[in-house]
């Protein structure tokens, strides 16, 4: 009798773990470890008393608010890895389809009808859960503050100009640069984008949002009839 009472309460207690709701396809989820199943009068009991019920359980229960975010961006930069490579994969294959012109892609000296485009993926956003996992993996979370994140852009962009220092001007699609060159140039941009990124998440801006905002501010500020083919500064303009 006793053994029975017990089996009662431990099903009892098992059940309420479990959202009383079910949604359309008769499926529940589990409260403490978020797993989800069919509905089952056996279901709750077997997964209680699983393995991944209590690895679940114990993990959940020791991440801190900070390793629980650290864990997503991990996670969802495996996701936006492995679908970024994918798309660039896509548009090689698309490329090499098409055997598009190098010069036209890259909006050389000659009179390209394709304007130069970025790709679509990854995001502002996925490359910011990117960089976080990233540093989050290695520990750099106590060095990568704003003032020293603002002090290795300055040096990124140190580095980008020293690759046009002492170059005569080049038009769009810089034309004569070597495959090396293209590649040292691509590297030293990407490690600018990287920490304006890493800096605006450390200091809450969300970027995309204030790019749209700024560049609304500049088309009040120089208004095209007004300013067309002159280089002047807007307090010029200004009556």
């Amino acid at each position: 009798m006793a053994s029975t009472e017990r089996d009662e309460g431990k099903e009892t207690d098992s059940n309420a773990q479990f959202q009383a709701t079910i949604d359309e396809e008769g499926r529940t989820i589990c409260q403490t470890c978020k797993h989800e199943m069919c509905v089952n009068p056996s279901d709750p009991q077997q997964h209680m008393a699983s393995n991944a019920h209590d690895s679940t359980t114990e993990s959940s229960g020791s991440q801190t608010d900070e390793e629980n975010r650290v864990s997503e961006d991990c996670g969802l930069a495996n996701t936006i890895f492995k679908k970024t490579e994918a798309s660039l994969t896509a548009c090689s294959t698309k490329k090499n389809e098409e055997e598009v012109d190098q010069a036209v892609v890259t909006n050389g000296p000659s009179a390209s009808p394709v304007p130069f485009r970025f790709s679509s993926s990854p995001t502002l956003e996925e490359i910011r859960s990117l960089q976080s996992a990233f540093a989050a993996e290695r520990g750099w979370g106590k060095y990568h503050q704003p003032r020293n994140l603002l002090l290795a852009l300055v040096g990124e962009v140190g580095e980008l100009a020293e690759l046009f220092q002492w170059r005569e001007e080049a038009p769009e699609g810089l034309p004569g640069w070597t495959t090396l060159e293209r590649e040292d140039l691509s590297d030293e941009l990407s490690d600018v984008l990287i920490y304006l990124v890493a800096l605006a998440n450390k200091c809450h801006v969300d970027l995309p949002t204030a790019a749209l905002r700024k560049i609304e501010k500049n088309r009040l500020k120089y208004p095209a009839k007004r300013v067309y083919g002159s280089s002047k500064k807007y307090t010029e303009y200004q009556e």
